[in-house]
């Protein structure tokens, strides 16, 4: 009886030493895999890094040639394609196609936080810190976005984030293009609601840009834009699963020495 005893306690000595071994082959095997692997995510993530530039100035050479400038959508629309073995989505947005927070008037700026979802009152706190931070001499105020943002009152940051998605400091009009402008900035501009500049917005994407604008719009606000200014944006997903982002304005200049500049690189 004592030997069958001590068999089965040898036994489960075994059995724990193989799980400890089983354990530490495991962790040896973590160990030596997990360097590995990071470094594939690290070279995945800089191909996809280095094919968003390379993409970006690819498009941006695009937007010096007039014919194929004529035929890029520029409203913001996305356009999914391959390039370099990478899945590209890519959007371009004419800078007179959203509200120039250095130029709009108070009232433009009010209209347009509150067609991106802020209450009225919350909107008019807004908009009276954004008019009060840029000079009233008619000199360029914000250079970025991100200089709204932070001139935004404490408390009011998401709002303030949701309205400068159609927003810009490029463009140089008070006023926008409608056959380029999103919907919130053609309420804003234009001062219609926010579901009539919608219903325009989407029977443009189908008819184009002759599309007749709603009766009641203010066409005093309206510029036609040249193609000078654009916001681009390009996702990239690599095979091996590397991703990256990148949101650049670049401006067409009349320099042949220097066709494009890059106003924002983020």
């Amino acid at each position: 009886m004592r030997k069958r005893s001590e068999k089965g306690a040898a036994f489960l000595i075994a059995l724990g030493g193989l799980a400890l071994i089983s354990a530490l082959a495991a962790s040896a095997l973590t160990l030596t895999t997990a360097p590995a692997a990071r470094a594939t995510a690290a070279i995945e993530r800089a191909k996809a890094e280095r094919t968003a530039e390379a993409a970006v100035h690819r498009i941006a050479v695009a937007f010096t040639r007039p014919e194929e400038r004529a035929q890029a959508p520029r409203d913001g629309g996305v356009v999914a394609t391959n390039f370099q073995g990478a899945a590209l989505t890519i959007s371009a947005q004419d800078a007179l196609g959203l509200i120039d927070i250095n130029l709009a008037s108070r009232e433009t700026l009010v209209r347009l936080l509150i067609a991106t979802g802020t209450d009225p009152a919350d909107a008019e706190i807004i908009a009276e810190a954004w008019t009060e931070g840029r000079p009233a001499n008619g000199r360029r105020g914000f250079t970025a976005l991100e200089d709204v943002l932070s001139a935004t009152p404490p408390g009011f940051e998401s709002s303030a984030k949701a309205a400068l998605t159609h927003a810009t400091v490029w463009s140089g009009e008070p006023g926008v293009d409608p056959t380029t402008a999103t919907a919130p900035a053609l309420a804003a501009a234009a001062d219609l609601p926010l579901n009539v500049a919608q219903s325009y917005v989407a029977t443009r994407a189908f008819e184009g840009p002759l599309t007749p604008l709603p009766p009641e719009a203010d066409l005093s606000s309206l510029r036609r834009s040249e193609g000078r200014v654009a916001r681009l944006s390009v996702r990239v997903e690599t095979e091996g699963g590397g991703r990256a982002s990148l949101t650049v304005v670049i401006e067409r200049t009349a320099s042949p020495r220097i066709p494009i500049r890059f106003l924002s690189w983020r």
